[in-house]
């Protein structure tokens, strides 16, 4: 699979409610920073995965806060990809 649908995966699954931790973030952030760096995909995300802390509050980000953003890009660049 390649990064681009293998990121794609992954903000599914933390839309979807499967997987909302923050380690499960903190692998998102990390897969973004090996394999997408020099992407309009990591730009879009590197903000929020970098700031969410679902407890901490402003100027954090929440579980909802990262929910719409993963909305956003699977809807930005889910149809962007090759077959």
């Amino acid at each position: 699979m390649s990064p681009e649908k293998e990121i794609l995966k992954m903000a599914r699954t933390f839309i979807s409610g499967e997987d909302r931790s923050m380690v499960f973030v903190g692998q998102m952030e990390r897969f973004a920073t090996e394999y997408l760096l020099d992407s309009e995909m990591f730009e879009f995300l590197a903000e929020g995965l970098s700031l969410y802390r679902p407890w901490a509050g402003s100027p954090y980000w929440s579980e909802s806060d990262m929910q719409q953003l993963l909305c956003n890009f699977t809807q930005e660049f889910g149809g962007r990809q090759d077959s």
